[in-house]
This record gives structure tokens, C-alpha cells and sequence, in this order.
């Protein structure tokens, strides 16, 4: 249950500290103690309040943000628990999302280095909660370094937990909605001398169909831009044109990462109506891969 001013206000002793000045303590209290023990349980108590929405500005004004920081850089892990946690917690509060982009090299860091499954799974839902309301670019946080990482996890993951498949199925797919439209053909055909008539306008709307062509260079789009990303060479690529596309309606493309190795495979398709009209998938060379070939 999150609180109220007036729910803290009845909670807290007559002659007891406010809540503002509880967390201003606590913070100090990570920065001066030499006991292990004792940051463990300062990070704790301040991961448990940034649970709450209305203790977000005590702990902006305390700077405690700098204390979630800090702890994800050190070799304990209930420290790098309890501050991914409280990042997890707090992250959908903007003066928080302008912070973490320029920390997320921290932040993949630990997820790139740990062995400790529940800072795993709060590293997933931190990704997750910046991606879906997008606060970061997908190209900016899922590094080919990162979806490896995440490849590996599915793999070898026992845990069963819904949450934990619908994460990484999350950080592993981009999916965009495209409308074609006449001019879009067009522009296509200009481009490529692809001038069928079954793309123009002597054929009926209902009947026009946008070009395959066009449909596997959105998918190329995505698989350049986002996922895996910039760098990525396409090495092979197999598709199906199952049913036409047609224009003037939401055509949803969808790429998958299946697996992250040497050689990176994703799937595709594109939907209209819920019905599969294109379908595919390729093998990748991704960024620094492609680099080591270019060298060599």
C-alpha cells in the first residue's frame, strides 16, 4: 500500500524525526560507517522506501540515488541487491529516468557480471519498466553485449516464473506498426524500377498489394536500427509471402532475437489483422563480430 502525508504524519512519534530527515540519516550513515553489515542494512531500508511514490523527493533531496549507485559498484551483492532493487523501485520517476541514462553503463555492467539470479531479475524489470515507458532507446540499453546476456539467462534459467519469460521476451523482439499508403509504393517503385501493376492504381484498393520487397526492408530496418542494431550484417535470410499486404492498413512487423551467439539468428514477421502475410528468419553478423571480420 503506498501512504499518505496524513497516514506519515499520524505514524510518526510526537517527539520522532519526519521521514525526510529518517532518509537524510540513513544516507549519511552509508557514507560513514565502516561496518559491512551496517550499509547492508542502510541500503535495505532505503531500497524498502523507494518503494513508496511519496518518499521519491526525500530521497532526491537526501541524494540517495548516488548511494543505489555506488552500491552496484561494489563486490557485495546484497549491497548491489538492495541498490538495483531500490533503481528498480524508483525508476519511473522522471528526475530518476534522466538519471539512470547517464548511468546505464553501471547498471548493464552489473548485469553483464553477475551470477546472483534476483539481481538478474531486478536488472530485467529495471529494462523493462525504461524500454516500455520509453525513457531509453532500445538501441541505447540492449547492447549486443546485453541480449547475449539475456540469451544465456533464458538458457540456463531454472526459474519458472511468469514474470521472469515475459521479460526476456520483451528485451528480445521490436515491434513497430507501419500503414502503407499508395505514395509509399510509388516512392518504392521510383526507387527500385519495380513498376507491377498489382502495386498501382489499376488495381482496385482492396486488391492492391504493397511489395514484398517493401515488407523485408522495414524488417531490415528494424534488425539494422534496434535489434540487434547498428553494425549487424544479414549473412542469410529465408521468407515466405503467405497473403497479400495490403495497403491503408496497420501492419504490425515483429523481429525476434532467438539466440545471441557468434552468430545471431532472429525471426520476423508481419501481421494485418492478426494474420500472417510475411514471415522469415536470418542469420546475423553483429556488431563485434562484423568489426573483427572487417579487420581481418
Amino acid at each position: 500500500m503506498f501512504s499518505s502525508q496524513r497516514h506519515l504524519k499520524r505514524r510518526t512519534p510526537a517527539q520522532g524525526i519526519d521521514r525526510r530527515e529518517y532518509i537524510g540519516h540513513l544516507v549519511d550513515e552509508y557514507y560513514t560507517t565502516t561496518n559491512v553489515e551496517a550499509q547492508e542494512q542502510v541500503t535495505a531500508n532505503l531500497a524498502n522506501f523507494a518503494y513508496d511514490p511519496i518518499n521519491w523527493p526525500h530521497l532526491h533531496a537526501a541524494d540517495a540515488l548516488d548511494v543505489f549507485v555506488a552500491s552496484l559498484e561494489t563486490p557485495n551483492q546484497n549491497l548491489q541487491l538492495h541498490g538495483i532493487a531500490a533503481l528498480c523501485n524508483i525508476c519511473l520517476d522522471n528526475k530518476v529516468s534522466e538519471f539512470l541514462r547517464d548511468q546505464l553503463d553501471i547498471v548493464i555492467g552489473l548485469f553483464l557480471r553477475t551470477d546472483h539470479t534476483e539481481i538478474v531479475i531486478h536488472s530485467l524489470a529495471l529494462f523493462y519498466q525504461l524500454l516500455n515507458a520509453g525513457l531509453v532507446e532500445k538501441t541505447q540499453l540492449l547492447t549486443p553485449a546485453v541480449l547475449k546476456c539475456v540469451q544465456e539467462w533464458r538458457l540456463k534459467s531454472q526459474d519458472k516464473r511468469q514474470i521472469i519469460r515475459r521479460l526476456i521476451h520483451h528485451l528480445q523482439q521490436v515491434q513497430v506498426v507501419k500503414r502503407f499508403t499508395q505514395k509509399d509504393l510509388e516512392e518504392f517503385a521510383k526507387f527500385t524500377g519495380d513498376y507491377n501493376y498489382i502495386h498501382s492504381k489499376d488495381v482496385p484498393v482492396e486488391q492492391r498489394r504493397v511489395h514484398g520487397a517493401l515488407l523485408n526492408a522495414v524488417v531490415a530496418g528494424i534488425i539494422g536500427s534496434k535489434l540487434p542494431g547498428p553494425g549487424t550484417v544479414v549473412l542469410e535470410q529465408s521468407f515466405k509471402f503467405l497473403k497479400p499486404c495490403r495497403i491503408e492498413q496497420e501492419t504490425v512487423v515483429t523481429v525476434r532475437l532467438i539466440n545471441a551467439r557468434k552468430i545471431s539468428t532472429v525471426e520476423y514477421d508481419c501481421r494485418q489483422n492478426d494474420e500472417v502475410v510475411f514471415a522469415g528468419n536470418a542469420k546475423l553478423l553483429t556488431q563485434s563480430q562484423s568489426s573483427k571480420t572487417n579487420e581481418s
